[in-house]
């Protein structure tokens, strides 16, 4: 009598782990990775499983190299951006708050290098930068103002 008691509770037990979509380590860690920007998809058990966008990044960047002065709104800084000012500078993301930069502008001035945006508001200019052909390597620390994306107007 005890084993058919215990038959039965191992009966339920299975029943009830298998009603609730009780799934094994190996199929969860080999399910395909979701895209955040993907549409909803139902779940196994019908419900709708929703997804989160990463919020766009967008700042107001003020800062100097030598006597040049820049400033503007960025809207999005993950995709190509640039902030006006005396040199013309398109930067271009390799990742949300990093990337790479150059810049042109009077006197035959070019300069590239990386950027990076901290979390603390700051935003660090390095590169090499060259006018009238003498060229010098360049440490900057720029201010990346947090400002609100969905009422970000690009420009100063």
């Amino acid at each position: 009598m005890k084993n058919i008691a215990y038959g039965l509770l191992a009966t339920a037990i299975v029943a009830v782990v298998m009603a609730c979509g009780w799934r094994t380590s190996e199929s969860i860690n080999t399910a395909a990775p979701r895209l955040s920007n993907s549409a909803p998809a139902p779940a196994a058990n019908g419900a709708t499983v929703k997804t989160v966008d990463a919020a766009k990044k967008a700042y107001r960047i003020e800062g100097t190299i030598d006597d040049a002065n820049q400033e503007g709104n960025v809207c999005d800084t993950s995709v190509k951006f640039t902030v006006s000012g005396t040199l013309e500078f398109e930067f271009t993301p390799t990742g949300p708050s990093k990337g790479n930069y150059t810049y042109s502008g009077p006197f035959n001035a070019t300069g590239s290098g990386p950027y990076e945006i901290s979390d603390d508001g700051t935003m660090i200019v390095d590169g090499t930068g060259c006018i009238m052909g003498r060229c010098a390597a360049y440490s900057h620390k720029w201010k990346a103002t947090p400002i609100d994306a969905a009422t970000c107007k690009p420009g100063k």
